[in-house]
């Protein structure tokens, strides 16, 4: 895996399916103009998302490169009290899901 900078930085991952799920909520809807973060909530390093695969899976560090945020996080709260938008997914089970079907 090829990691940015320190792999301190933080994102939100979202599955997919969440998503869709959120812009279907949104496309039956009478709204105009509203915006709505649709997201996970959670936030994981890179690192610790890399540790998701094994501690001893290959791992490169490359230089940090210029304007990438330290930080993402999805506040969901708006979609879900206007939508019912709630994610399912979970980055830890679809990676543990991902590793063991490759065995």
């Amino acid at each position: 895996l090829t990691i940015v900078g320190t792999g301190e930085q933080r994102r939100d991952f979202t599955h997919v399916d969440d998503i869709v799920k959120g812009l279907i909520k949104c496309s039956g809807q009478p709204l105009r103009g509203e915006i709505f973060e649709l997201g996970s909530g959670k936030n994981y390093s890179i690192n610790e998302v890399a540790n998701m695969f094994g501690k001893d899976y290959p791992k490169k560090y490359i230089d940090k490169r210029p304007g990438e945020y330290d930080v993402t996080l999805c506040d969901y709260s708006i979609a879900e009290s206007t939508l019912g938008y709630r994610p399912k997914g979970s980055l830890k089970k679809y990676i543990a899901k991902i590793i063991g079907g490759n065995k």
